[in-house]
C-alpha cells in the first residue's frame, strides 16, 4: 500500500521487478524467463501488488526461482526510473481515451472509503516527483512475507513444492502495515464534463463482504440484475427499450465489505432514461425472483465455474483471492456445494431487507443528469 505522499510507488515498482534481478539485467531476466516459456506479468490492485506466470510443469522449478529473485533482489536500477516513469504517464494519460474505465476508477474513488478507493495508476504528481530512493522504500517496505500469498495450480507434488519454496524464500522477512479504512465514503453523485457524444453512467451499492452469510445470495441476485445476457438490465435497459449501447452489473466483494457496481453507455438524449431505468431496476429487485430466472442463474454460476476450473491461472488465482478474502482456499465442489445449497426463498428473502441506502453515481458526458434515486 503506498503512502499518501507516494501514490504510484507501486505502479512503478510493478514495472521496475522485472526489470533486472539478482545477476541477471533486464534483457537476461527477460530472456531466462522466455526460455522457461513463462507467460507472466505484475499488476497493482487495492490489496496488493501481484506477480503471476504460466510455464509448462517441467520448468516450475527455474520458473519459480526466477520469480523468487525478482521480488527479494531486483535491481531497481537510477536507469531505469525515467523509462517507467514515462510508461506510467502515458498509462494515466490513456484514460482520457477509454472513458469507460475512467468513471469506474471515478465511481470507485468516491464510493469506497479511503485508502481503499484508490486506483492502479497512481497519481500524477508523485509519479512526477519519484526518485528511485523512494522506490527502494516501497520495496523494503512493501515486498515482505507479511500478508504475502502464493497460489499454484496444476501437476505439483505439493512436499516437493514446500521444499523448493524453503529454500527460495526460507530466509526472507519484514512485515507490513496495514492501513485502515476511513469511516465514511463521500458517496452522493458526481458529474464530469466531457465533450462527447456519449454519456456514460457509473453506480455503485454497498453489499455483503466476501465472509458474509448474505455473499453467495448476492452473486446470485446480482447475476439476475445485470450479469449476463438474460439479466434484468440488459433486457430492459437495451433489449426492450433500445436506450444504451451497452449496460451490465457485477457484484465485487472485499474483505471487509462488497458492492453492487453499474455501467451503461449511451447517447445525450438517451442518458436520463437510461439512469431513470438502471435505478428503476435495482428497486424492483426488492420484489423478488422469478423461479425461472433462479434457475438460469444457478446453472450460470455453476457452468463458470467449471470453465474457470479448466485454467491453471484462473484456479491460481481463486485460491489466492479465497486465502485473503475468506482466510482459507476453497475447492471447486466447496463454491459448487455453495451455490446448490441456496433456494429461491433464501434469495427473496434476502432481497426484502437489502439495504435501501441511495447509491453513489458518477455520470460523464456533456451534461449533467437529474438524480432521482428515492
Amino acid at each position: 500500500m503506498d503512502d499518501g505522499n507516494r501514490v504510484g510507488a507501486s505502479v512503478m515498482l510493478a514495472e521496475m521487478l522485472v526489470r533486472g534481478a539478482g545477476s541477471m539485467d533486464s534483457r537476461a531476466l527477460s530472456d531466462a524467463m522466455d526460455r522457461c516459456g513463462m507467460r507472466r506479468s505484475t499488476d497493482v490492485g487495492v490489496f496488493h501488488l501481484s506477480a503471476s506466470a504460466t510455464m509448462m510443469g517441467a520448468s516450475l522449478d527455474r520458473g519459480l526461482e526466477l520469480l523468487s529473485t525478482m521480488v527479494l533482489e531486483p535491481h531497481l536500477a537510477e536507469e531505469s526510473v525515467e523509462p517507467v516513469r514515462s510508461l506510467c504517464l502515458q498509462s494515466l494519460d490513456s484514460l482520457r481515451d477509454e472513458p469507460q474505465h475512467e468513471v469506474m476508477l471515478r465511481l470507485r474513488a468516491r464510493h469506497r472509503r479511503s485508502p481503499f478507493n484508490r486506483n492502479g495508476y497512481g497519481e500524477r504528481d508523485a509519479i512526477e516527483s519519484m526518485k528511485r530512493c523512494d522506490l527502494q522504500s516501497a520495496w523494503e517496505r512493501g515486498i515482505v512475507p507479511d500478508g504475502a500469498m502464493l497460489g499454484v495450480c496444476g501437476d505439483v507434488e505439493p512436499s516437493a513444492l514446500v521444499d523448493l519454496l524453503e529454500e527460495r524464500f526460507g530466509t526472507w522477512s519484514g512485515t507490513a502495515s496495514h492501513p485502515e479504512e476511513e469511516n465514511e465514503s463521500r458517496g452522493g453523485a458526481e458529474h464530469v464534463d466531457r465533450e462527447s457524444a456519449q454519456v456514460h453512467i457509473a453506480l455503485a451499492w454497498d453489499a455483503p463482504a466476501a465472509s458474509h452469510a448474505d455473499a453467495v445470495l448476492e452473486r446470485l441476485a446480482s447475476r439476475i440484475f445485470g450479469g449476463s445476457s438474460s439479466g434484468r438490465l440488459f433486457t430492459e435497459v437495451r433489449q426492450k427499450q433500445s436506450l444504451c449501447y451497452s449496460v451490465g452489473g457485477s457484484y465485487r466483494v472485499g474483505p471487509e465489505r462488497g458492492e453492487i457496481v453499474v455501467y451503461a453507455g449511451t447517447t445525450p438524449e438517451r442518458a436520463q432514461k437510461t439512469l431513470d431505468t438502471c435505478l428503476a431496476e435495482y428497486r424492483r429487485m426488492k420484489q423478488g425472483i422469478t423461479e425461472d430466472e433462479f434457475n438460469r442463474a444457478r446453472i450460470g454460476l455453476e457452468s463458470g465455474l467449471i470453465f474457470s476450473g479448466e485454467s491453471t491461472s484462473a484456479r491460481a488465482t481463486a485460491l489466492v483471492s479465497d486465502q485473503f478474502l475468506l482466510g482459507h482456499p476453497r475447492s471447486l465442489d466447496d463454491v459448487r456445494s455453495e451455490i446448490a445449497a441456496v433456494t429461491l426463498d433464501q434469495v427473496n428473502a434476502y432481497l426484502a431487507r437489502r439495504s435501501d441506502v441511495a447509491p453513489t453515481i458518477v455520470t460523464m458526458g456533456p451534461a449533467p443528469l437529474d438524480i432521482d434515486d428515492s
